[in-house]
């Protein structure tokens, strides 16, 4: 490979001189980062470990970090930052991997979205921007869930403990915000550090599936996490909250072991407790209602902003869907078809009419309306496929992420939510190392022979 590149060089060289200078030059700087990739396994035992804990803790905690830094064109958060100077510290340490499969499905979302901006007339730029943002991160985290040596439930227990501290700190700070220890906030729902309830719930989901988990599997125990869990969802008085609460329950409790009996039992305590929740919690009980009466009549003019942003964006993601059924109108292109619509979507408070429409209020919509089929086809065909695992550990980290998937990309369709690479991370590699385990299993004549 050495002789070969030489060569090119050279030729390159006698053709181009100043190209063949620059890849000469490029050469020599992935020989120098080599060299101080090498450095760095040599560093002492101490600073190795330090830096190691630094990746490990900061990818953890860079989860939680959706909080908003500020706005330049795009939406920066918190955990942005992080994970850039991770990865360029992922890539000096030669730990920075794209799979080839990887690589190819990024490929092909781009030459689809060119096919597709050609008759919708989406930006280039827009695509570049929008493949580039996903890149980065679901590199980056796949790297570090693959070369740091944790297993799949050692990263789910660190990330539930982060969680936990996130939901105790999140209910700290609401008790002081109602007793006016601190000043008050435009909504008095808990959410803190988040700009809305809605967030506090995709970042906690998952772990009351693991605790609950844990809980029925040891016939006991975890009350106080999951109580801490619970509390904190009832001062969040999120709709999407108790509906993530159900779909737990669902997978955790019914899928565990179906019967007969246990499905009509959870039917009936479901339905119970929703019922309660909707006349006993007036947030929930206005959005259904709303929700509601906007399916039926069709009418969005007096629903709340919520209900509002779910159901124009359904209505022009799905009327773009049906114009553009097989690919789409590229990646990156939502923000601009809606505008196409605005005109035709009003309510009482005009302050909402383009509410969500940067990322069509679902990932769902905006997969249909951006990507059309081919899209849809690769994202349910991911979570389905993914879905077929057994064993309780394999089902046990399925179950806690599988309503977090149905909650986050049901409502919110934003690309760069750094919670879902790491989570969508989890659930393929959980899947492969189900299927590896089958792979690694002797034929059954050879188990009977041992078995004997």
């Amino acid at each position: 490979m050495e002789k070969f590149l030489n060569k090119l060089t050279a030729r390159l060289a006698a053709w181009f001189p100043k190209p063949a200078a620059v890849i000469v030059m490029a050469r020599q700087d992935y020989a120098y980062l080599e060299q101080r990739a090498q450095m760095l396994y040599h560093w002492p035992v101490s600073v190795k470990v330090l830096l190691e804990n630094y990746l490990l803790y900061s990818t953890i905690a860079s989860l939680f970090m959706q909080v908003f830094l500020f706005r330049k064109g795009v939406d920066i958060f918190a955990g942005y930052p992080i994970i850039i100077v991770n990865t360029a510290i992922l890539l000096a340490l030669n730990r920075l991997l794209i799979h080839r499969n990887h690589a190819l499905f990024a490929m092909a979302v781009v030459l689809v979205s060119l096919v597709a901006a050609r008759r919708s007339g989406t930006s280039a730029a827009a695509i570049v921007q929008q493949i580039a943002g996903a890149l980065v991160f679901s590199t980056y985290y796949l790297s570090m869930l693959t070369t740091y040596g944790l297993s799949v439930p050692r990263w789910m227990n660190l990330y539930t403990k982060g969680a936990l501290f996130v939901a105790s700190v999140s209910i700290v700070e609401y008790l002081a915000r109602t007793l006016h220890a601190i000043p008050q906030l435009n909504d008095n729902r808990l959410h803190w550090p988040y700009p809305e309830p809605s967030f506090y719930v995709y970042m906690t989901l998952p772990a009351i599936g693991t605790y609950l988990t844990a809980h029925l599997r040891e016939g006991g125990g975890y009350r106080l996490e999951l109580g801490i869990f619970l509390v904190s969802y009832i001062f969040a008085q999120s709709s999407l909250g108790f509906l993530g609460l159900f779909l737990v329950g669902f997978f955790v409790i019914l899928l565990r072991r179906i019967t007969l009996l246990r499905f009509f039992a959870f039917t009936i305590a479901a339905g119970g407790l929703l019922t309660a929740v909707f006349f006993l919690s007036p947030n929930f009980r206005l959005r259904v209602t709303d929700t509601f009466i906007g399916l039926v009549t069709g009418e969005l003019q007096h629903v709340n902003a919520s209900t509002f942003a779910v159901l124009a964006n359904g209505y022009v993601a799905f009327s773009t869907f049906f114009k553009h059924p097989l690919i789409g109108i590229g990646l990156g292109g939502y923000q601009a078809i809606y505008q196409q619509y605005l005109p035709g979507l009003n309510n009482d408070d005009p302050t909402i009419g383009a509410l969500n429409s940067a990322d069509a209020s679902s990932l769902f919509f905006r997969t249909a309306a951006e990507m059309g089929s081919f899209g849809l086809i690769a994202l349910i065909g991911f979570l389905v496929v993914c879905f077929r695992v057994k064993g309780d550990v394999h089902v046990a980290i399925r179950n806690a992420i599988m309503p977090y998937f149905l909650i986050r990309m049901g409502r919110f369709g934003a690309y760069f939510s750094l919670e879902l690479y790491f989570f969508v991370g989890i659930y393929l590699l959980n899947y492969l190392h189900y299927r590896a385990t089958l792979k690694s299993r002797p034929p059954p004549a050879l188990e009977t022979r041992h078995a004997v």
